[in-house]
This record gives structure tokens, sequence and C-alpha cells, in this order.
């Protein structure tokens, strides 16, 4: 028994520590990186409950460790998200919207044109959009390369003058900042709802990244994909003026669709490794019957995997509609 209580004793510390270091070094910071030095206090943390446990017990041992740890935590809160940082460039603009009965006018729809994935032509429009006419949905699923489970998740609407404008959630990166999973625990970035044109967000993933990209249309009714729109506009709005901080893995991309979704569904969302591995999210969306069902889900991959007809597609004018023409034409030259 002596030996098991040491054990856990034990783990609460090496935990404790290793918690108290990686929130001291990365909490709050932006381009210039972790704090190293910062991790000195929890190293003093660290030793405390080392002495505390040699000369009294691990019992005491362990208050001193959880007892520092909410020292840490109570830091950590004193940090507040913040609009005004220095942004990089592709997130300089956070996108707002007015709402008027049935019509809804979004200012910043990012609508960049790329050559490469650092190099491109910023432009960001204003336009109204009326939901009455607002037709259907799509899923977009990126499963990130060489990163087992992680991958980004977005949601366009189409309306029904063929305009789609697509909603993605972010890290909103201040200038030379690159994301970090790890990082995204520790109040280290603001969330940000990019909002864009297909030929932006969905073209840089798959023609610039090189990322494997699928668009599943939603199958949902028009009144259900209007409350979502709607919901999405709202939370928009409010980070527009309440910034929040992203968390890795309560405040994602994939968990903030999921709480849209709750909303207007007529199904409890399970949470688990599918929405904290967003690789996975189409399975569970194939679960829920928010995809198509009539086939298994690698032949719904395959249908909507859009990749070889984003290239073919690149620059035009249609590109949403060419990614979503069916396979056999897709690939035809263009005249």
């Amino acid at each position: 028994m002596r030996i098991w209580k040491n054990a856990m004793s034990g783990l609460v510390l090496l935990l404790g520590g290793a918690w108290a270091s990686l929130a001291m070094a990365l909490t709050g910071t932006g381009p210039e990186g972790p704090h190293v030095a910062r991790t000195l206090v929890a190293g003093a943390l660290v030793a405390a409950a080392v002495a505390t446990w040699r000369w009294r017990s691990g019992r005491w041992g362990v208050a001193v460790m959880l007892l520092g740890c909410l020292g840490v935590q109570g830091w950590v809160r004193t940090f507040q998200p913040s609009n005004t940082r220095d942004w990089a460039p592709d997130l300089a603009r956070a996108p707002w919207a007015e709402v008027a009965g049935s019509k809804v006018t979004l200012h910043e729809v990012r609508d960049f044109r790329y050559r490469s994935t650092t190099d491109w032509d910023p432009a960001w429009y204003t336009a109204t959009y009326d939901t009455d006419a607002l037709t259907e949905a799509s899923f977009i699923v990126e499963p990130f390369s060489g990163f087992y489970g992680a991958a980004h998740t977005m949601v366009s609407f189409g309306f029904q003058d063929g305009r789609r404008v697509v909603f993605s959630v972010e890290v909103r990166r201040e200038q030379g900042e690159t994301f970090s999973a790890l990082g995204g625990l520790f109040r280290r970035f603001e969330i940000a709802y990019v909002v864009g044109d297909e030929r932006d967000l969905i073209q840089l993933r798959s023609n610039f990244r090189h990322d494997v990209v699928y668009v599943y249309p939603v199958n949902a009714s028009r009144e259900r994909i209007t409350a979502f729109f709607l919901d999405m506009v709202q939370r928009m709005n409010g980070l527009h003026t309440q910034p929040e901080f992203y968390d890795t893995l309560t405040s994602n991309c994939t968990t903030n669709l999921v709480r849209h979704f709750e909303k207007v569904a007529t199904k409890d969302v399970p949470y688990d490794h599918r929405t904290l591995m967003p690789a996975f999210a189409d399975e569970l969306a194939y679960e829920l019957g928010i995809i198509d069902t009539d086939v298994p889900l690698p032949q719904v991959r395959q249908r909507y995997h859009i990749n070889s007809r984003a290239l073919a597609a690149q620059g035009r004018d249609d590109f949403s509609a060419r990614i979503r023409a069916p396979l056999q034409t897709a690939t035809a030259p263009a005249p």
C-alpha cells in the first residue's frame, strides 16, 4: 500500500510539474515563442513539493503541488483576449454582419488570389445575402498531411443566385506566429470566424497547400440550414465585439461547428474522438446522416474528394460549380 501511495504521489508531482511548466512557458506568448525563463517558477514549485514530500509526507507534497497549480491557473486567467494585435496579413480584418429581416450584409468577406501559400493579392468585399434564397450547405473537411487525426473543417452556404460563402473557424495568428496545438491549450491564440469566397478558402487548401479536401453536401431542410447560417452570423458578430481565446480541445474549428449544429439538430452529437480529431468529423457526420449515406463512407469520400476538379478549375469564376461537377466532366479542358 505504501508503494502504491508513493507512486500516486509521484505521478501527481510529475503531471503537475509538467502542466505548470507548459502553462508558464506558453501562456500569452506571441510570435516570440515560449518564455523558457518562466519555467523556473514551475521548477521552484516542483522543488518545493519534492522537499515537502521528503521532509513531511507524500500527502503534503501533493498538497503543495496542487496549491501551486491553482496559483498558476489563477495567473493564466489574468490573460485576456484582444481584437487589437498586430495580426497576420490574411487575418488582418475580422468579418461582421448587419441583419435586417431576411437580408444579411457580410462585411470583410475574404477573397484572396494566390500564387503560392505566401504570395497573394489581398482583397475583401461586402455582400448582401437573402436567407430566403439560401438553398444548400456543404460540410468541408481538410485532413492535414502527416498529422494523424488532425484536420480543418468549414461550412459553405449556397444561394439561389449561385453565390457561395464559407465560414471557417480558425486561430487568429499574429505577424510571424505559427499555429501550435499545444499552445492552443494555454491562451496563446484568439479564435476567429473567417468568412470568404470558395475561390479563396477552398482553393488555398486544395491547390496551394495540396491537402486533401472533401466537400460534402449537407442533408438538411432549408429551415435548418438557414438557422445554422444565422447562428454562425450571430457568433461571428459576438466575437467581433467580445474576443475569445481558441482552445485546442474545447473551442476549435469542429467543436464550434458542433455547437452550431446542436442548436438546429434533431439528434444529440456525441463528443468523442471524432470531435477532438477532426479528420474523423466526416465519419461522425455520416453516422448522424448529415452527409450521404447511400453507400459506405469510403465511397462517399471518393465521391466528394474535389482536388482534381479544383486543380482543373483553378482561377475560374465558376470554381464552385466545377468542383461540384460529376467526376467524368470535372477535368475537361477549359475552352
